[in-house]
């Protein structure tokens, strides 16, 4: 991996340091991801993305037009997409598109799993404040260039 495919350096100072945290993430998701084993490597992600979710509460929520507004700003603000959520009959399905999945080479696909594990425990966490049971469980997987998130049995 070269400098080189990093975003250029801040031009200013409002600007943030982008390209030192691209390195910073995929420099972590590598580490992790070639360092311990796959199960391991995804509790760690898992963790991060419930801290992330702890960040935006969403207790009290009870519409879901109302959770995809909160979700979507969320997301907004970091510039990591936006989703959309659809309530089924078994399953809560959230389609998340947009996604930084470019920030850096990554032949490996080092990003990509540690995006689908902190995303994957951000919307537990989520789901799990606004009441979901043990039973259910969050999993999720890339279809393209969107991350399907599945809440449900």
């Amino acid at each position: 991996m070269k400098m080189q495919a990093f975003p250029n350096p801040r031009s200013g100072p409002s600007d943030y340091a982008v390209g030192g945290l691209a390195l910073l993430a995929i420099s972590t998701a590598t580490e992790v991801a070639e360092g311990i084993p796959d199960e391991q490597a995804h509790g760690f992600f898992v963790a991060i993305g419930r801290r992330m979710a702890a960040l935006e509460p969403l207790d009290g929520v009870n519409d879901a037009s109302v959770l995809c507004a909160r979700i979507n700003a969320f997301w907004q603000a970091l510039d990591w997409g936006e989703i959309e959520l659809a309530v089924g009959r078994d399953a809560i399905v959230v389609r998340h598109r947009d996604l930084p999945t470019e920030i850096a080479p990554d032949r490996a696909g080092h990003w990509a799993r540690m995006l689908l594990g902190v995303l994957e425990g951000a919307y537990d966490s989520w789901f799990r404040v606004l009441g979901s049971g043990p039973v259910l469980r969050t999993t999720a997987e890339w279809k393209g260039d969107t991350l399907e998130l599945r809440h449900g049995r």
